[in-house]
């Protein structure tokens, strides 16, 4: 566990009275702080941190000792106006690495609060919670096969004029749709009419003209990942010989699936 010590300049932060916050507003006042290793708590304490969110002014010393304890240093006998802590904060970074922090709290003459102050600055971010991350998405877009490609064909010269127009919108929708774009998953499917092994070879080739084609619209070739899965998972069985109204009803399964995943 790797431990690390602060060393800026106090910054005041001045509580006004019937503050709920504990940490008001910052002023320029220079407080004096002790020497962090003149604390009898060695180890300095993980604080519970909803309670020294509840830390403001006008509670009284009794009231900072239930919520926090008794100082981290010699300052508990005699009454004195000022109590220093020595509090632990995780970083949230690897392993169980943490950041010890001085905090002192300043009363008035009848022991209520009326400031408190962090040594270092940044360590009043430890008390407010990270926003949520942005919610992760999976938006599954299916194109059909017929109307991106000539029949039995899977080269970029094969990209018949609505299949191309197809593509172009879908490019505009993977580079503006979502705030982060992580990856997009080009699946191609096809019919059962056929060698198996033929079909999943077309399917594999149109996966990956599909992906030339978005990276020439300016979406990132290092997210995209493709496949073919032949006549895998068909959306429709259409049984009997091959016939043209066969083929016709077999249509929904020659289709590329493409996935995107990000942050909206």
């Amino acid at each position: 566990m790797k431990k690390y010590m602060t060393l800026f300049t106090g910054i005041a932060v001045v509580l006004a009275l019937g503050s709920t916050a504990a940490f008001a507003q910052q002023a320029e006042t220079t407080v004096k702080f002790p020497e962090l290793k003149s604390t009898y708590l060695k180890t300095g304490d993980f604080v519970n941190l909803e309670n020294l969110k509840k830390i403001a002014a006008g509670l009284h010393k009794d009231q900072v000792r239930l919520l926090l304890g008794n100082p981290h240093f010699s300052e508990g006998i005699g009454n004195p106006h000022v109590w220093d802590y020595a509090f632990n904060f995780y970083t949230g970074q690897m392993g169980g690495d943490y950041v010890t922090c001085q905090y002192q709290v300043q009363y008035d003459k009848d022991y209520h609060i009326n400031a408190t102050y962090w040594k270092d600055k940044q360590c009043e971010g430890f008390l407010h919670e990270a926003p949520p991350p942005a919610p992760r998405v999976a938006e599954p877009i299916t194109l059909s096969a017929d109307g991106l490609f000539a029949f039995g064909r899977s080269d970029l010269n094969s990209l018949q004029t609505k299949g191309r127009e197809n593509l172009r919108q879908l490019a505009g929708q993977i580079n503006s749709g979502l705030s982060k774009l992580t990856s997009v998953s080009i699946v191609g499917y096809s019919d059962r009419i056929g060698l198996p092994k033929t079909n999943l070879a077309l399917s594999r080739a149109r996966a990956v003209t599909v992906k030339k084609y978005l990276v020439q619209q300016g979406v990132p070739a290092n997210l995209i990942t493709t496949s073919g899965m032949g006549p895998a998972n068909p959306v429709v069985n259409c049984p009997g010989p091959a016939s043209p109204r066969t083929i016709a009803c077999l249509m929904p399964n020659r289709r590329i699936e493409v996935t995107l995943n990000g942050e909206k």
